[in-house]
């Protein structure tokens, strides 16, 4: 691909990108790809010196984030992980990124997998031993807090990590509407009720973006290859990952190949919206990203979940 083909936004990034493996490798680079995420952005080069993936984050601290979960999520992955080649800070026009260089691994998004997807219980298979062998990691000291210290029991860990959350809605300036607002202070007022049919259960390490796009498959087979992007890894509860995997590729039905081998506690579909509700408003507060309908939308699925929940007893 060569970078006029891009709009002007990832050009600027693919042609920094070059530079800096020009830089690195005393050798040229071809942009294989350049696509835009949620978090930043991400180019794909190929030179003499081998393929590489050049990350540019658009939030400060999200590499050093992403370099620790590497780390602590490799030694227990079933499949393959980038490895961390250079970090640091390029410049793309007037703006000053973080940015992250990684090797390429094999495989391709799931939405790149040709369909009908071929043997795709196989594939969910796969995905769950992975998430099962982070799963089964857990520490002594219980849950984990977003500055590294430990709580022995999962309550006081998920404040620690959504009080701030909580404090970002209920600022007036925040960009919810005054009903979303309300709903979603209502929802951090019930955080015990909640979370109760939890208590006893052991932490887990999670990699806490397990959608199926942050995974690569083989194009022809569909058989998993990488995992990709961890974020916020720390020892939390494994259902504050497995709410993830209905986000991308339903055709692979990962939550339900979850669920086969995993049997929550009483409550669970209400609480995969909730902690949904609060990854969302965790991006709301990173970028001031907002979108209305899609909080109404979860809104609403977590109070069917409930009411269903309701009914069922």
């Amino acid at each position: 691909m060569s970078v006029p083909e891009l709009d002007a936004a990832l050009a600027a990034y693919a042609h920094v990108a070059q530079a800096h493996y020009q830089q690195l490798y005393s050798s040229e680079a071809q942009v294989v790809h350049a696509v835009q995420g949620f978090y930043g952005c991400a180019v794909i080069l190929a030179g003499a010196a081998g393929e590489v993936v050049l990350k540019f984050s658009w939030q400060p601290g999200r590499v050093a984030k992403e370099l620790r979960g590497l780390a602590r999520l490799m030694p227990h992955a079933t499949v393959a992980m980038p490895t961390p080649l250079w970090h640091g800070v390029l410049a793309v026009g007037e703006r000053e990124c973080e940015a992250l260089l990684l090797n390429r691994l094999p495989g391709v998004a799931p939405w790149d997998v040709p369909g009908p997807w071929p043997q795709p219980e196989r594939a969910a298979a796969a995905v769950v031993a992975l998430l099962a062998a982070w799963h089964a990691q857990t520490d002594a000291r219980g849950f984990e807090g977003p500055a590294g210290e430990f709580y022995p029991t999962l309550l006081p860990a998920f404040e620690a990590w959504t009080a701030p959350l909580a404090a970002y809605v209920a600022d007036l300036h925040s960009p919810f509407t005054p009903a979303q607002r309300q709903a979603l202070l209502a929802l951090w007022a019930q955080r015990a009720a909640i979370l109760a049919p939890l208590a006893g259960m052991p932490s887990s390490l999670v990699h806490d973006d397990p959608h199926a796009g942050n995974f690569l498959f083989s194009p022809s087979s569909g058989e998993l290859l990488a995992a990709l992007d961890p974020c916020d890894v720390a020892y939390r509860h494994r259902e504050q990952d497995i709410f993830h995997l209905a986000d991308v590729a339903p055709q692979l039905g990962l939550l339900e190949a979850y669920l086969a081998q995993y049997t929550p506690p009483a409550g669970f579909a209400a609480r995969r919206w909730f902690f949904s509700l609060w990854d969302d408003v965790k991006h709301s507060q990173n970028l001031q990203w907002y979108d209305e309908a899609w909080f109404a939308v979860k809104l609403a699925r977590y109070e069917q979940a409930c009411a269903d929940l309701t009914l069922a007893d």
